[in-house]
């Protein structure tokens, strides 16, 4: 995947049975897609003194965010490979590959989520500072970053599972899980502040 790709070939890649791209990376497009409508409503708030550097944070995380997808992909991709028994292949040495590649995964997922989390502090600001009348995009932002968040958290949460059930997860567990939660935190938050732009 790379940011000069169709939205059909996009979804296409997605529909197919082979992980990459995954969810992981659906993620940090959404995420991306989160970051560009904010950056828009941004752009229409250029009179408010507070929304200087906005723009320009969102651009940033926006690319970032479809590199990471990219990144995440490939590391989905290679997750299933590792999940497959080779020939010949003993119990130990399968799950060493599980751990590698499901760890490569879960830095992924966790590059995605503070990606996210990014984007959703930009929301807040531009819900607080944009132009009124442009609330309803403020609230499409946030529903998407929310939908970005929450696949982080969750892959986050599967990556270590597979850690756990294929060897030690070590003290990244610890560290991850924290992550984990502040996203869920988060994507709570951001579905509130959407409800309430959307009914307002």
């Amino acid at each position: 995947m790379s940011s000069r790709v169709a939205l059909g070939d996009l979804l296409e890649a997605l529909a197919r049975d082979q992980g990459d791209p995954g969810g992981g990376a659906a993620s940090g497009v959404i995420t991306a897609v989160a970051a560009a409508i904010a950056q828009m409503v941004s752009r229409y708030s250029s009179a408010e003194p507070a929304a200087a550097g906005i723009d320009d944070r969102l651009a940033r995380l926006r690319d970032a965010a479809v590199a990471a997808a990219d990144e995440d992909g490939r590391a989905s991709g290679a997750l299933g490979v590792a999940l497959r028994s080779a020939p010949d292949e003993d119990d130990v040495e399968r799950d060493r590959r599980v751990v590698g590649a499901a760890t490569r995964a879960v830095e992924t997922s966790a590059a995605l989520g503070d990606i996210a989390l990014g984007v959703w502090t930009e929301i807040g600001l531009i819900a607080d500072i944009g132009n009124r009348h442009l609330m309803s995009d403020v609230a499409v932002a946030a529903d998407a970053v929310a939908a970005g968040l929450g696949g982080a958290a969750t892959n986050l949460t599967g990556g270590l599972a597979l850690i756990g059930a294929h060897g030690d997860p070590g003290p990244a567990d610890t560290a991850r899980r924290a992550l984990r939660d502040r996203l869920v935190a988060a994507r709570r938050d951001a579905r509130a502040l959407a409800d309430r732009l959307g009914e307002g």
